[in-house]
């Protein structure tokens, strides 16, 4: 098709739907308005059975609780203000950081590094920046220092001086 062709079929579409558009709108009918259903208020006053059904349900809650193996209540009321519960001991993690020595420094930039100490590695395990053991990241290596960075640790090394 030639464009000007072209051009005067999207014109010739464009008023026909136009028209069609505007005819329906002259000829829409409001929507009646309907009011809502009106809902009646039930008030019923509170059963004398009401204990019965309580204990009812929590007999059934206790016999079938799947995580207790006897399912009998527990013989030990729970209490929040003590931690470590009856006569538990406290947890306490082990947090196990590595140590960590700086042995030596070559080249020059980029600097590499000699470390003891890395979790996994040997002993003297050469490093440059950005390299990555495990959880441990070399941040920076400069002619004098190592930064390391851990899970929730930055270390710092340097020579002994």
């Amino acid at each position: 098709m030639k464009p000007v062709l072209a051009n005067a079929v999207v014109l010739a579409m464009l008023t026909v739907l136009s028209g069609t558009a505007v005819q329906r709108w002259r000829a829409a009918r409001p929507l009646a308005v309907t009011r809502p259903a009106a809902i009646p208020s039930v008030t019923t006053a509170a059963s004398a059975g009401l204990d019965d059904s309580l204990a009812v349900a929590a007999d059934r809650l206790v016999t079938g609780d799947p995580f207790r193996v006897s399912n009998t209540p527990a013989s030990v009321r729970f209490d929040a203000g003590d931690d470590a519960g009856a006569g538990a001991q406290a947890f306490t993690p082990v947090v196990s950081r590595p140590v960590l020595m700086l042995k030596g420094v070559t080249g020059g930039p980029p600097w590499q590094a000699m470390i003891d100490g890395i979790p996994g590695q040997p002993a003297g395990t050469i490093v440059r920046a950005g390299a990555r053991f495990d959880k441990l990241l070399v941040r920076v290596v400069s002619r004098d220092s190592v930064v390391l960075q851990g899970a929730d640790t930055t270390w710092v090394l340097t020579f002994r001086r």
